[in-house]
Formats: structure tokens, C-alpha cells, sequence
């Protein structure tokens, strides 16, 4: 293979980063070729880079044996010898920059040591002034909030205060602690992926309310598809200062909403899409995961995206090397 002299930016995904690592564990065969990923890399044919998509995956390893996280750092660093790329919150663009990986794991360990372990620890202050969530719990949610829970079981799963208390202050603590239920339980994502499905394909069968519906929307798309009804029914209001990142993001999470290559982990779902997101800033990204595959792919040919998605078993597709 000959190389025309222009630097090709690949993306890794975690797990080829991980299989280069381990790969005299590997058969003989995965070995050779993991070993030519390694070779490609250190010969500076091609430059990969790490995000904070990476770190992501090794921390949860890392919050259950501390002991796990030197050499997978150690290996990261060697590889992309800190070339990172980041989106910085509130930047328009993600960053490209140098940044030692250790310091910048060190630093997301240090905002977990200081993440509040309960609602009430969050809305705590030291000033003497009234707690605002005590405030909250003194506004009633209006009469119409309890009759939701008899048309809808998710939310019985989603707000279980707010149903017993009906306060403001409840359902801002179901809001929050469903954030973090949902990055360590899983059925919790299943379930509310699947609660969404059921809800659209029993819109689509109900005839009288498509009538209504048709009749005072219409622009309505014809087939209900969830990135039609999203894009022009669902909130304007921006997740990110960075365009981009928000429709790569957001397009990934509606793939797997629509059911097929879904991933019950809510957590391993959205790194996923952040590392697509940083994959779009290269010429390749590659994965092993077949579901991060299947979306990314797709989520490339509708954002019209040029990075190409390979396995690491592909890697004669790469040009021009």
C-alpha cells in the first residue's frame, strides 16, 4: 500500500484502541492485524485522536476497580501522543488541541468527587438564604398533572414523587433523578424507548385522531416518521452552542429510538453518538459495535457526513494508503 503524502485522520472507537492494547491475547490472527492498526499509527501513516468520548467509556470501568485505568491511559497516549478533540461547553466547534490524557482524566475524576449525591445536597447553600427547592415543594402542580398517569404507565416510572406530593418541588427531583436512573438502569431505557414506540405506531392506527389531526396540520408529514414529526413539531431550543454536534447527537438518539441496532444502555448510547460526532471530523471512524456502526452509518448518509464507517477488519478499504 502506498501513502500519497496527505495525513488521513481516523476515528477509534474504544474497543479498537482496547484490541491493539491486548492484542498478543488475541488469535494469530486478530494479532497481525492489530498489529498493522499499531504499525500504521506509530509509522505516522495515519494520526487518530482521542476525545472525551473515550474517557467516558474508561471512567465507568474505572468507578468500579480504580486499578483498571493506567495502562488503558498509558496505551491511548501512546497511540495519539495527546492529540485530542474535544467539544468544550459553549464552544461553536469542537476543539483540536494537545492535552496530556492523564491530566484530563484526572480532572474528570476530581467533578465526580464533587458530583452532589442527592437533590437536596444540589440545591444546598451555605448563604443565609431560603433553600429554593423547599420554595418548590410549595407550589402545587396544576389539577390536570395526575389525570397523565392514568393515560400514561411511563409516567408512573418517570414521576413517582410528583404523583404522591403534586408539587413543583417533586417533580423537579423526579426530573433529576430520572436523569441519573437512566445512565445506570437499564431496563429504565428500554422501557421508555419502547413506551415512545408504542405511542407513535398507536398514532398512526387511530384514524379519528389522524383526521383531526390532518385537518388542523397541513404540513403533517404522511408517514409520522419520527424525524419528520421532531423536526418540525419537536422544541427549538438549542442543546448545544454547536449546531453540528446537536444534529449528530440528536439524529444517532433517533435511530436508536426507531427500534433496530438499539442499545438498552443508555449511557453506552449517547458515547456512542459522541464518538460519531468526533468521527465526523475525520476520513474514517472505526468500530467493532455493529449497533454504533448501523447508526453512524446512517446518521452520516442523512447529515450527508463523508467519514466512512469501517470495521477494524476493513482496513484495506482505507485510501489512499
Amino acid at each position: 500500500m502506498e501513502n500519497s503524502g496527505e495525513p488521513l485522520y481516523i476515528y477509534l472507537d474504544t474497543n479498537i484502541f482496547d484490541r491493539i492494547e491486548k492484542k498478543e491475547k488475541l488469535s494469530v490472527e486478530d494479532c497481525a492485524l492489530y498489529s498493522k492498526w499499531e504499525k500504521l499509527i506509530l509509522d505516522n501513516t495515519i494520526t487518530v485522536p482521542y476525545s472525551n468520548a473515550h474517557l467516558n467509556d474508561l471512567f465507568r470501568g474505572f468507578q468500579k476497580d480504580p486499578n483498571y485505568i493506567s495502562g488503558h491511559l498509558y496505551n491511548i497516549e501512546r497511540l495519539t501522543k495527546n492529540l485530542c478533540i474535544c467539544q468544550y461547553w459553549g464552544n461553536k466547534h469542537a476543539v483540536w488541541h494537545y492535552r496530556p490524557i492523564h491530566d484530563f482524566f484526572d480532572e474528570k475524576c476530581k467533578e465526580w468527587e464533587f458530583e452532589p449525591s442527592s437533590i437536596e445536597e444540589l440545591f444546598d447553600s451555605d448563604m443565609d438564604m431560603p433553600n429554593p427547592l423547599q420554595l418548590l415543594r410549595m407550589i402545587p402542580l396544576p389539577n390536570e398533572w395526575k389525570l397523565a398517569y392514568k393515560h400514561d404507565p411511563m409516567f408512573d416510572i418517570m414521576y413517582p414523587k410528583s404523583k404522591m406530593e403534586n408539587t413543583l418541588g417533586a417533580l423537579v427531583e423526579d426530573i433529576l433523578n430520572f436523569q441519573s436512573r437512566l445512565r445506570s438502569d437499564y431496563s429504565l431505557y428500554r422501557s421508555l424507548r419502547a413506551n415512545i414506540i408504542k405511542g407513535m405506531n398507536k398514532l398512526k392506527k387511530n384514524r379519528e385522531v389522524l383526521k383531526v389531526i390532518k385537518e388542523n396540520f397541513q404540513d403533517l408529514p404522511k408517514h409520522l416518521d419520527i424525524f419528520e414529526l421532531s423536526e418540525i413539531y419537536g422544541p427549538k431550543s438549542k442543546t448545544s452552542e454547536n449546531e453540528d454536534y446537536s444534529k449528530v447527537v440528536e439524529t444517532f438518539y433517533k435511530y436508536d429510538l426507531k427500534g433496530y441496532k438499539s442499545d438498552s444502555n443508555f449511557s453506552s448510547m449517547f458515547d456512542d453518538s459522541l464518538h460519531t460526532f468526533y468521527g465526523a471530523h475525520c476520513d474514517y471512524f472505526v468500530t467493532n459495535d455493529d449497533r454504533c456502526k448501523y447508526k453512524a452509518e446512517q446518521t452520516y448518509k442523512r447529515l450527508k457526513k463523508t467519514t466512512v464507517v469501517i470495521t477494524a477488519k476493513e482496513i484495506e478499504r482505507i485510501h489512499p494508503l
